[in-house]
């Protein structure tokens, strides 16, 4: 009886030692039950911020594409634009070619008529020097006659004499002073023909003078035109360079974005970046200069 006593005692210990062990067992099961519970509860909070974080991402996602999609239009826009400052700054060029041209041959024109005036002087003096031989040329023929007169009346007879008579000195003498006259005529014929020949290449040479000023104030004006275009051209080239250098960094960051996944509130939006902010600047830079222009 002691023995099964003992037996039954041992048993019993042992069945509660297993209890309590087994109670132990249960306890740490329901702890560890209860913090599962607790962090698939903040798994579940953790996914549904993430989800609404991804949303998020989606809706930045599509309007950054909006944003693109504007400003490659704008920076069509801008191509043409600047196409067509090109266009025009190669016609501004021809025509300034032609106008080049035409100055050319006005200044040419022009050294003609400067030159003119010496020519005709010259010419005026060497015509008062034929003038002037002729004149000697009469005086020697006259007195030629004199002596060929006195020496006829001197060997004639008197049935001659009345034909020497319209040779005579007096005759002679009306006939120097009528040529003498006749001559005289002739040099103020010609001064006043040569002073109006003059008169009239100096106002025409003062017509070109003026029509090369007003061409030469055309070509600077040209010049100046084609200047500014092209200007405008190399500063829409620099904000060409700058919008693609911007275009760059952006996709750039939406690759690493991409790759890095969705982060929380403390990462940066798209239209908040350097890049970004750049990139709208420089294409509503462009837009007002083109509606100024």
């Amino acid at each position: 009886m002691a023995a099964e006593l003992n037996d039954v005692r041992s048993k019993l210990v042992s069945q509660q030692v297993s209890l309590s062990q087994e109670s132990k067992t249960r306890q740490e099961m329901e702890i560890k039950a209860t913090s599962m519970e607790e962090e698939i509860f903040q798994l579940r909070k953790g996914l549904q911020h993430k989800n609404t974080e991804f949303d998020q991402y989606v809706k930045d996602l599509d309007y950054l594409r909006s944003q693109l999609s504007t400003t490659q239009a704008a920076a069509d826009a801008n191509a043409v634009l600047a196409q067509s400052a090109q266009l025009q700054c190669l016609v501004l060029l021809k025509e300034l070619d032609e106008k080049n041209s035409i100055l050319k041959e006005h200044e040419n024109h022009v050294d003609w008529l400067v030159a003119q005036p010496d020519l005709l002087h010259k010419e005026l003096q060497e015509r008062e020097v034929s003038q002037k031989q002729q004149t000697g040329d009469v005086s020697m023929i006259k007195q030629e006659n004199a002596q060929a007169d006195a020496k006829a009346r001197a060997t004639k007879n008197l049935e001659n004499g009345t034909i020497f008579e319209e040779f005579s000195p007096k005759s002679l003498e009306k006939i120097s002073k009528s040529v003498i006259s006749k001559d005289e005529q002739i040099t103020k014929f010609r001064e006043e023909h040569w002073r109006l020949k003059t008169k009239d290449s100096e106002s025409q040479l003062e017509r070109h003078l003026r029509t090369n000023q007003e061409l030469k104030k055309r070509v600077l004006k040209l010049e100046f035109c084609l200047e500014e275009a092209r200007s405008q051209i190399r500063k829409i080239q620099r904000m060409g360079e700058r919008k693609d250098k911007a275009l760059k960094e952006l996709r750039e960051q939406l690759v690493r974005q991409q790759k890095d996944g969705c982060t929380g509130h403390e990462k940066q939006k798209f239209w908040e970046s350097t890049g970004f902010k750049i990139l709208i600047s420089v294409s509503m830079l462009i837009l007002v200069v083109f509606a100024k222009r």
